[in-house]
């Protein structure tokens, strides 16, 4: 009865229907879990293309096929690596768009004119990532002297090393000066490297 009906629909509607289902099976994939694979601090900075401390502005929601898309506009304060500007579109799967929600586990929520240290990673769409999902995402707060600190809270979802067996994820939390350090020291040794 459903495919008749279908059938008896203009090509226009029958491909807007296809792709709400695609796209409601698409969010309801997500919604069993993620497993993340664990991301040593060494290869955030490697494996990143841009890293950068900086400031939220504001977040909008788009739709690219077959995901919503939640893009923030950073106000970068000091960049490390990758990239030149003041400013950065950081990208994160989920959002709502169209009257329709989506969202992964895993995803980052950013908090408007919070302040983040970055590790971004550019695929073939274009679209600035943070890497490991909330693993690439640290908050700077301030210690009781004022000076800046790194931290990022357990992460929940499951989590595998690189050779594929479960371990837990204990946060970090780290001076933000003992970061640039061993960002300087790996970038440094990069560039040093003949490709």
């Amino acid at each position: 009865m459903l495919l008749s009906g279908i059938a008896k629909m203009s090509h226009r509607i029958q491909k807007a229907l296809v792709g709400m289902l695609l796209m409601g099976s698409t969010a309801c994939g997500v919604c069993f879990g993620a497993t993340l694979e664990q991301l040593s601090e060494q290869r955030l900075i490697e494996e990143s293309t841009e890293i950068v401390r900086g400031t939220v502005l504001f977040c909008q929601q788009t739709y690219r096929q077959p995901v919503i898309w939640t893009i923030c506009d950073v106000t970068v304060t000091e960049r490390f690596k990758g990239g030149a500007g003041n400013r950065v579109q950081v990208a994160i799967p989920g959002g709502t768009a169209g009257g329709f929600r989506q969202s992964f586990e895993g995803a980052p929520r950013l908090e408007r004119n919070g302040e983040y240290l970055f590790f971004l990673w550019q695929g073939k769409s274009g679209l600035k990532q943070i890497m490991g999902l909330s693993q690439g995402l640290l908050n700077v707060v301030r210690d009781e002297r004022g000076n800046p600190v790194l931290v990022r809270g357990q992460i929940s979802e499951q989590m595998v090393d690189a050779a594929g067996r479960a371990v837990e994820d204990g946060g970090l939390k780290m001076p933000l000066e003992r970061m640039r350090r061993e960002i300087a020291d790996r970038v440094g040794a990069r560039r040093g490297v003949k490709q």
